[in-house]
């Protein structure tokens, strides 16, 4: 999986270029995924920065001869240091190569210069031990445990990476608080109390903010990620909240409330509820689809609600195998597929989401107590928690099949993938 970083660039000086156009060329003969990112890092105190994309876009290109081989942002207006980051994969992976052509205020050409491929970051995988009071740190390619991190106090429940990879949120139970880690040194920065029996945090995918759902007081809690400090006064919910995921463009958030029959809606720009979307059980898991467009909801026992995110309106519901235990749902980086985890069933269900359908001949067989589900940048693994037998497993999603079982602490359940496509 090449990476093409051009590392950051200067453009505070003389003769700065008011527009960058990155354009990534597939020259081979296979077709191959990219991820194409253009940020900008405004200086902050003690010389350290933070990313902050402003185009980004996922593609995928066909071989040489084809029209469509060529992926192009179009002209992106610049801030005063900026930088580009692109990701190929796929059989055609080797074979793209990515430009940057700078433009002055009238469009007039300043340089056009290659971006390098350079070596990948290692992908690292967060699995948090509610029986342990630790988390888990796998390398992603190797498969294999490198360090356990302790948390402050007992029963720690999720956890959660901030999109540039720096930080960790794990929720503990155990002070009703969330712990704030360092990736880079595995040491804790700081503990933030939020409301009582937090049971999951979601960041924001602009890394702006982190909810964190109280599942014993009926609310979430808001933390300003660049501060780590609680936002304003807790969000009232249904009854349970248990998970969140986020449609920025339309500038919302949906939570699930695991004894409410409900989702709950917040704006994500007021923190204000909105509104509430009836379901027929309890859900739990959630989770959006790339474009923004729909958004899966796992309902108990047996059943994967879809919401229409323009509308709010229920789409049909998708079946699942009865009495599977429907628990928490990830999906694929170009949207074409959801997978569902089963804790009763212990496997690990495809959904199609084009024709919205299970693909039973693709199911993947777990292990007692299917919980967390994290899906690699590039969409060829999944890691997927067995609770109740102490291990994840890692499933190769090109063949859908079950490869390495992973040992863990004691009760693993919710998992996190540190993103690649910023640093």
């Amino acid at each position: 999986m090449p990476i093409y970083d051009s590392g950051p660039i200067d453009n505070s000086q003389t003769g700065r270029a008011a527009f960058a156009e990155v354009s990534a060329v597939n020259a081979g003969r296979f077709a191959t995924n990219v991820s194409v990112q253009l940020y900008e890092l405004p200086p902050l105190a003690f010389g350290t920065q933070t990313s902050n994309p402003f185009f980004t876009s996922l593609f995928y290109l066909y071989p040489r001869g084809n029209p469509n081989n060529t992926l192009s942002s179009g002209p992106v207006a610049l801030d005063s240091t900026f930088g580009v980051r692109v990701i190929s994969s796929g059989i055609g992976e080797n074979d793209v190569a990515v430009h940057v052509t700078l433009y002055d205020a009238d469009n007039r050409t300043i340089r056009t210069f290659n971006v390098p491929a350079t070596s990948p970051t290692p992908l690292l995988v967060y699995g948090v031990n509610n029986g342990s009071d630790n988390v888990s740190v796998i390398e992603a390619d190797t498969e294999q445990v490198t360090t356990f991190i302790s948390t402050t106090s007992t029963d720690p429940t999720s956890v959660a990476l901030t999109p540039d990879g720096s930080k960790l949120y794990v929720t503990v139970q155990g002070t009703n608080s969330v712990d704030v880690y360092d990736t880079a040194t595995n040491t804790l920065i700081t503990n933030i109390p939020v409301g009582l029996g937090p049971v999951g945090v979601f960041v924001r995918p602009d890394g702006a903010q982190a909810y964190v759902t109280n599942i014993d007081d009926n609310s979430v809690s808001v933390i300003d990620v660049a501060t780590d400090t609680i936002v304003g006064a807790p969000i009232l919910t249904g009854s349970m909240p248990f998970a969140v995921s986020f449609v920025l463009s339309q500038a919302k958030a949906y939570v699930t409330n695991s004894n409410g029959m409900s989702v709950t809606i917040i704006n994500t720009n007021t923190l204000v509820p909105t509104g509430t979307i009836p379901l027929p059980a309890n859900p739990v898991g959630i989770a959006t689809t790339p474009n923004d467009q729909k958004t899966y909801v796992c309902v108990q026992l047996n059943t994967l609600a879809v919401i229409d995110t323009a509308t709010d309106a229920l789409l049909p519901a998708i079946p699942l195998p009865v009495g599977s235990g429907v628990a928490q749902v990830a999906i694929t980086p170009d949207g074409s597929r959801a997978y569902v985890t089963a804790s009763v069933a212990g496997m690990l269900f495809m959904v199609d989401t084009k024709a919205d359908i299970e693909v039973p001949s693709q199911a993947v067989v777990i292990g007692m107590g299917a919980r967390g589900v994290a899906i690699t940048p590039d969409g060829k693994k999944a890691f997927v928690t067995a609770t109740l037998e102490n291990y994840i497993a890692v499933v190769d999603l090109q063949t859908n099949t079950r490869q390495q079982l992973i040992s863990t602490g004691v009760l693993p359940s919710e998992i996190a993938i540190t993103p690649n496509l910023l640093f």
